[in-house]
Parts: C-alpha cells; sequence; structure tokens
C-alpha cells in the first residue's frame, strides 16, 4: 500500500512539472506585501525579486523557511549572502516534496547576482542587475535534470520618494526535460513604489507570466516603532490576504509573515538575518 501511495505521489509530481520552479517568494518582508516587492528591493532578499536592488546592499545574510500552505510534505527554505565585493550576491531556493522518509521530488535554484549603480545623486539614483540561475530538479529515483537561466533587474528612485522598477526572470527562456522538454516559468514584473510620509512605504505591482495570466499586487509597509514595523497587502490570480512584521536590534533582523489563500490552508514564512 505504502508503495502504491508512493508511486501515486510520484505521478502526480511528474504531471505537475511544468509548475516546478514558480514564484514562491523566499522573502516573508515581500510576502507581508503581498509579493509587491519588485520596486522595494532594497534587502537582501532583492536577489530573488529584482537583482537591481543588490546595488544598495552591504554585508548581509538571511535565511528562510516556510510550510507551504500547511502541507506537512512541502518545506521551503531559502538562503541569501550578498558581499559587497562590487555588489555580488548569491542565493539559494530550496523546496522538498517529502512523504515519510522519501524526498518525491527536490528543486532548488542556485542564484549569483551582480548590481551596479549607474546613476546616484541626492535625489535619484539609477540602478541595474543581473541574475545567472542553475536550475535543478532531482526525483526519488535519484534521476535529475538542471538548466541555467539569466534575470534582469532595472530600478529607477525619482525624486527621492517614488522608485520605478522592473524584472524579468528566466529571460533565455530555459528549458528542462529529456524527450520532451518544457520551458521553465518566466516572468515579467513592473512595479512602483512610493514614501507618501517617513517610514511608510506603498507599493504596487503587475506581473505577467509568459505562458499564463497576469498577476495583480500591493502592498503598505510602516516603521511603527524605531525596532518594529508592520505591514499588509492583497494579491489577485490567486486571491491571498498577507500581513507581516520585522523586529530589528543591533543588525539582527527577524520577519514573519501569514498568508492567508482563498482556498488553500494558509502559510506562514519566517527570516532570520544579520547585517555587519
Amino acid at each position: 500500500m505504502k508503495k502504491l501511495i508512493i508511486i501515486s505521489l510520484l505521478i502526480a509530481c511528474y504531471s505537475l512539472l511544468p509548475a516546478v520552479f514558480d514564484d514562491y517568494q523566499p522573502s516573508a518582508r515581500a510576502r507581508g506585501m503581498a509579493g509587491a516587492y519588485t520596486a522595494i528591493s532594497d534587502d537582501i532578499n532583492g536577489i530573488f525579486f529584482n537583482p537591481a536592488g543588490v546595488a544598495n546592499n552591504g554585508y548581509e545574510a538571511s535565511l528562510g523557511y516556510s510550510n507551504l500552505n500547511g502541507e506537512s510534505f512541502s518545506k521551503f527554505k531559502s538562503l541569501a549572502l550578498p558581499k559587497k565585493l562590487g555588489n555580488l550576491g548569491f542565493g539559494i531556493r530550496m523546496l522538498d516534496v517529502d512523504f515519510e522518509e522519501h524526498t518525491l521530488q527536490s528543486e532548488q535554484i542556485y542564484s549569483l547576482s551582480h548590481a551596479l549603480c549607474l546613476q546616484k545623486d541626492i535625489h535619484s539614483e539609477i540602478n541595474i542587475g543581473y541574475n545567472l540561475n542553475y536550475y535543478r530538479l532531482a526525483w526519488d529515483d535519484d534521476d535529475s535534470d538542471g538548466a541555467i537561466g539569466i534575470d534582469l533587474g532595472f530600478s529607477a528612485l525619482l525624486h527621492t520618494r517614488t522608485r520605478l522598477a522592473f524584472s524579468v526572470t528566466n529571460l533565455n527562456k530555459a528549458k528542462m526535460g529529456f524527450e520532451n522538454q518544457i520551458d521553465l516559468p518566466s516572468k515579467l514584473a513592473l512595479g512602483i513604489s512610493y514614501l507618501p510620509y517617513d517610514k511608510v512605504t506603498t507599493s504596487i505591482e503587475v506581473k505577467k507570466d509568459f505562458a499564463q495570466e497576469t498577476e495583480f499586487m500591493g502592498g503598505v509597509e510602516a516603521q511603527i516603532l524605531e525596532p518594529l514595523s508592520l505591514r499588509f497587502g492583497v494579491h489577485q490570480n490567486p486571491a491571498t490576504y498577507s500581513v507581516g512584521a520585522s523586529f530589528s536590534l543591533e543588525g539582527v533582523k527577524l520577519d514573519y509573515a501569514f498568508t492567508l489563500h482563498s482556498v488553500l490552508a494558509p502559510t506562514h514564512y519566517l527570516n532570520l538575518g544579520y547585517r555587519y
């Protein structure tokens, strides 16, 4: 019986192959704003959203974990380590589908990020960045496949308070598969963020999957106290509602987000980072 269940789950994993390497949003801060993060992207997790944001990073490291939609078999982990050596960054995203002691499917994305500041003055800033990604997909039977993809990002700060940005994931339309190759997800994200008041950030974003539909999202972040920030956001297609909070002290930052799905069980996101 156990073998039958495992085989059934494996068949389900293969049937969902076009959905692998989807956008799992490894940042609890971004998730707290419903993913409207392309135009903000000013911290370590810019590697995963808009590589142009790496241009603003110093020395920082972060770990993340989530149990997606409350399912015991799905675990998402992330690691990001940008280092200010020509504004380089390195990130890993991992998603495992487990059943008892078996890992039925494992996804990993290894990202090397580089960003440049093209222009900067007291009122404006223009950044550009890119990622080189290695995608690896492995199954329980030890079969695996890999592909290389490229992301591109751009951001422009106007008059200190408004930031326009875009990012393209899998620009080269990398494929994966043996006999029947399948395109990995490619997405274009356009975002704008605005600071109506000091320590308050609003952001809206539209994201287009070249193979599927368009997503709309928006979020707000407000620093209530010196160490505490609160967030909320709304995402359309699929419909989700998110809230989140951050606590920072002496360079250590703890981010948490809670996302309520219209159909699936809710998801908790957690990041622990250190800026030095």
